[in-house]
């Protein structure tokens, strides 16, 4: 696991990019984005301390669906492609189809949602899980 520092407007990840980490945010807050069909960035999510993104394209394979920036300070960890890869391969292979429609339907809708326009408002809480910090130290 590698520790990084992210500062506010770093992009982290990249849409379009093959993904080969995830990351767990330790503290701070960062903003999921695509290019609307205007052109302008459209925040499709929020994520702070204990939440985790980059993992979709490590699930089913496909390039990362939206990019994500510090919108403040943060730290993440950055976990490896094959850290995930063989904790999923130990998944009922039902668990793990399951797991790919539903990456497919979040696809699907935060598409959707970036081509209308629908950026979340700065008051939407973001999505956290502080016990899931307590798992990966």
């Amino acid at each position: 696991m590698d520790r990084r520092i992210y500062h506010p407007d770093d992009v982290i990840i990249k849409e379009g990019e093959k993904g080969y980490q995830f990351y767990i945010v330790e503290s701070g807050l960062v903003e999921v984005f695509k290019i609307g069909g205007d052109g302008f960035p459209v925040v499709v999510g929020r994520i702070g301390a204990g939440g985790i993104f980059g993992e979709m394209s490590i699930i089913d394979g496909a390039e990362r669906m939206a990019s994500v920036r510090a919108v403040q300070t943060t730290v993440v960890k950055a976990l490896p492609r094959d850290y995930l890869d063989k904790r999923l391969a130990k998944l009922d292979p039902v668990v793990r189809g399951i797991l790919k429609v539903f990456s497919g339907h979040i696809r699907f809708l935060t598409e959707l949602q970036a081509q209308q326009g629908m950026s979340l408002p700065p008051t939407e809480r973001p999505v956290e899980d502080p016990a899931l910090l307590h798992y990966y130290n």
